[in-house]
């Protein structure tokens, strides 16, 4: 095992449902008016009001310094606004005056994964695991860590322990699923999100995931329903994701059905108007179709979106040379000769060490 491997948890739960329940601990209790602002911000954070309940926790805090966990809930506050900065500067006050609180630990290590900061989040895990020892979905978050170190192999090592201790934690199971996929192991990751759909039969990303997976088998229809399944299953979801219909959409570019195409990759700009691939795909469907002023919207904001994208300049390119724009459109070639070239230099250099 690696010295990095030897960490301990972080958050309770990497989508923070850990942080929900209210389970303050009252050191000594105040006398008088010194208590109301705790018992104020306990009550405010009860609510879910987390701008109001971290202000109240931080003036308990300012009273009575060190006699209550105000910091530690406030950082929780913070967590909950997504004001990350504002958690790891909390979290550090109250984990040096508190170093054996695994809660504090946890939710640091929580903080600067969001923050990209996996080193030291894993630094972290590893005192918080001479505390308490981790669970799955502690696990689960070190193994996404190991994602950001780009460390594919340790983030399935600990996906798969996340799933041995706990069989039932779909998360863990889907990202387990991802993993094995970016690593080309798709046959592992099919069986991951199986079983994300058996404990959660209307999931969503695991249900587009598997269309991925029917495409790269080249089975396409089979990747087209699942895309399908996927965008009905998300009717009811507050925030969507653009993902099953930029993956439809690209699907049926290649099927040769780009007037298919249109609709579900316009939802897919609408859901994430500065998603790069998305605004490319939509202005290649255009393009197939002769909608060439739709088309040379979205290719140039595709290019401005990502200008490292040699796909994105060929098309334009393309879009430029049907419109007799020959000066613009050799410049987009020469752009992604230039890509090309720098790609295969970057290939190059591992080899050269």
């Amino acid at each position: 095992m690696r010295q990095q491997n030897n960490f301990s948890a972080f958050a309770r739960s990497y989508c923070g449902a850990w942080l929900l329940p209210l389970c303050l601990v009252s050191v000594f209790p105040l006398r008088g008016q010194e208590q109301d602002p705790y018992v104020k911000a306990v009550a405010a954070f009860q609510q879910r009001e987390y701008g109001r309940a971290a202000e109240l926790f931080q003036k308990a805090e300012t009273n009575s310094p060190g006699i209550t966990d105000s910091l530690l809930y406030e950082g929780k506050c913070y967590v909950h606004l997504q004001r990350f900065a504002e958690a790891e500067n909390t979290l550090r006050h109250f984990v040096a005056a508190n170093p054996g609180s695994a809660d504090a630990m946890y939710l640091l290590g929580y903080v600067l994964n969001r923050e990209n900061k996996p080193k030291e989040s894993l630094e972290i895990y590893t005192k918080a695991a001479a505390i308490t020892r981790p669970s799955g979905d502690d696990l689960k978050v070190v193994a996404l860590d190991y994602e950001l170190l780009n460390d594919n192999s340790d983030a399935i090592h600990w996906l798969e322990r996340a799933v041995a201790l706990e069989e039932k934690n779909t998360e863990a199971w889907y990202f387990l699923g991802r993993t094995y996929y970016t690593s080309g192991r798709l046959p592992e990751a099919r069986r991951a999100f199986e079983k994300v759909l058996e404990l959660d039969p209307h999931n969503a990303k695991a249900k587009n995931n598997l269309g991925l997976i029917e495409e790269s088998s080249g089975k396409l229809e089979e990747a087209l329903a699942a895309y399908r399944n996927a965008i009905a299953w998300q009717g009811g979801i507050e925030h969507k994701s653009e993902q099953p219909y930029l993956n439809l959409g690209s699907l049926l570019i290649t099927e040769e059905r780009a007037a298919e195409a249109i609709a579900p990759l316009q939802t897919a700009v609408a859901l994430a108007s500065g998603n790069a691939q998305c605004r490319l795909r939509l202005g290649t469907a255009y393009m197939r179709v002769g909608k060439l002023a739709e088309a040379q919207k979205e290719l140039e904001e595709a290019v401005r979106l990502d200008p490292q994208d040699a796909v994105a300049h060929y098309q334009l390119g393309r879009y430029y040379k049907e419109v007799k724009k020959m000066d613009a459109a050799q410049a987009e070639f020469r752009r992604v000769a230039e890509l090309q070239s720098r790609a295969v230099e970057e290939q190059k250099k591992p080899l050269e060490k």
